[in-house]
């Protein structure tokens, strides 16, 4: 009992020490750079001994993976893992929309992770395979796990899936650069929002009406049948047995994907969005 409460408390105190370094590795390649960065300067940053920080990471560039490592499972398999959307139930569309919203409010609001990826690019010409972990950790499993997501949605009708994982992620990350990494927003401004739902537009625009579920819309896919005419030339109500309250909620296919957009931006489904607007609320 006394030995299994002495492990633990050696691994956790471990653990301890090894975020203790890689906090204080963020702190010196953000402040210095990759090359000025030097272990003697984040043994003293992270407050441990230097035997203490080899014996957990071999050189710098070991170092200096170990924090891409930790964004990805702190930032983005925590955040937009796709993965997680393939058990979400709803439209592609949807789930795409959500997914891109929340890369972008991730890296865009993490002034870290944008110092890192400044670090990186600025880098990549002397140190070329800092530029290669960060692909080979970050972006291969990212496009790999989108593209089976994509795969999975046959209803998509996408010729190739790949290419389209691709694009998604690539226009996302051309947003970061420009807004963020080389600093033109005011020279190529473009609301999120727009560039977002466009996108997701472009990747479901071979999306047929047969594949979508059937009751998406309440049922709007299905015309209505022809309304008589009185004598007197008026339409005859056709939904005298239909209850007041179905009739107060048919909407329009085009109100339903508007309804669907501002619930995706909100990061809400359509039915709290009904809610909320039901009970007079406001979204924030």
């Amino acid at each position: 009992m006394r030995k299994t409460q002495a492990n633990n408390l050696d691994r956790k105190l471990s653990e301890e020490k090894v975020d203790a370094i890689l906090a204080g590795a963020m702190q010196e390649f953000l402040a210095h750079g990759y090359a000025a960065t030097t272990m003697d300067r984040v043994t003293a940053a992270a407050g441990v001994s230097k035997t203490t920080v080899y014996s957990h990471f071999q050189d710098k560039e070991g170092l200096f993976t170990a924090l891409i490592q930790q964004l990805i499972l702190e930032k983005y398999y925590a955040s937009f893992n796709p993965q997680k959307a393939q058990l979400m139930e709803g439209e592609a569309s949807i789930i795409l929309r959500h997914l891109a919203f929340s890369m972008l409010n991730n890296i865009i609001g993490d002034q870290q992770v944008l110092g890192l990826m400044r670090l990186i690019v600025g880098e990549s010409g002397r140190f070329p395979e800092l530029a290669r972990a960060f692909v080979l950790n970050l972006e291969k499993p990212f496009l790999e796990d989108l593209c089976q997501f994509l795969m999975s949605r046959p209803e998509l009708n996408l010729p190739d899936p790949e290419v389209a994982a691709r694009v998604l992620v690539g226009t996302l990350v051309h947003f970061i650069l420009i807004e963020e990494i080389l600093h033109g927003n005011d020279i190529l401004p473009i609301e999120r929002e727009r560039l977002i739902n466009n996108l997701i537009s472009l990747l479901t625009a071979n999306q047929t009406q047969k594949d979508l579920p059937a009751d998406q819309y309440s049922g709007t896919r299905q015309k209505s049948f022809r309304r008589n005419r009185k004598n007197s030339g008026k339409f005859e109500r056709d939904y005298d047995s239909e209850p007041k309250r179905l009739r107060s909620i048919r909407l329009t296919d085009t109100a339903w994907e508007k309804l669907a957009q501002v619930a995706a931006k909100h990061e809400l489904t359509r039915s709290e969005m009904i809610e909320i607007i039901a009970r007079d609320g406001e979204l924030t």
